[in-house]
């Protein structure tokens, strides 16, 4: 989806020795890399520590771009720390290594990649057997969501703004409450669509939390 935007940068990144990948088994495009064949090949063993000699909690991990919380749109850093606590939000709230998320938010977003992917894996203490396991969705869709809560024993959903209301505005369903989803973490959810969705889908533990990728502070609706 994004690959004219990154054709229209390429030769900066290139000039800049930035390696560039699209998460494909193949690339269309000269001067990118399809990740996939690597991650097939990549051996299961932990990486050797050289690898994160010099790493701090206050080193870049990685740039989230956010449309503008705090003035103009810009490319927010993230830290090491910063990344681990966003990340624990999910284990706050009662996130299980057994648990199955299911996030069709955007991966460029801090919602699905930090708490939704990162979450699954901060679930138990360093060192740790694997994480939750995270079910990914190129795009939400209302009519399909439920389908695809029981199709992969999804006990744990993301939501963000009026996802929720487009639930509700599904048509009702005899199997509306049966699914396992035990709980639903997110942010922007109104009150009188809060109560509809519990009263239409079952007692699903509703985590609403708030946050801004750019900001040095957060809140989290504990008691429900």
């Amino acid at each position: 989806e994004l690959r004219e935007a990154v054709e229209e940068v390429l030769p900066d990144l290139e000039r800049d020795g930035v390696r560039v990948f699209y998460l494909s088994s193949a690339s269309p495009t000269p001067g990118v890399e399809a990740l996939l064949p690597a991650i097939e090949v990549a051996p299961d063993e932990p990486l050797p520590a050289q690898h994160r000699a010099g790493v701090t909690a206050s080193s870049k991990a990685m740039y989230i771009y956010t449309s503008g919380t705090t003035g103009l749109p810009k490319a927010a850093v993230i830290t090491e720390l910063k990344l681990m606590m966003v990340a624990s939000l999910g284990r706050m709230c009662g996130l299980r290594p057994d648990d199955v998320v299911y996030t069709t938010l955007p991966l460029y977003h801090s919602a699905g990649l930090l708490v939704g992917v990162g979450g699954g894996g901060v679930t138990v203490p360093v060192p740790c057997p694997p994480g939750a396991t995270c079910v990914l969705r190129t795009k939400f869709s209302a009519s399909q969501f439920w389908a695809d809560c029981r199709r992969y024993n999804v006990s744990v959903i993301q939501y963000v703004g009026e996802l929720m209301r487009y639930l509700c505005n599904t048509p009702k369903r005899a199997d509306d409450r049966e699914h396992g989803v035990r709980m639903a973490l997110g942010n922007g959810m109104r009150a009188e669509v809060w109560k509809e969705f519990l009263q239409r889908f079952g007692p699903v533990a509703v985590w609403e939390f708030y946050g801004a990728t750019e900001g040095n502070a957060g809140f989290i609706n504990y008691t429900g």
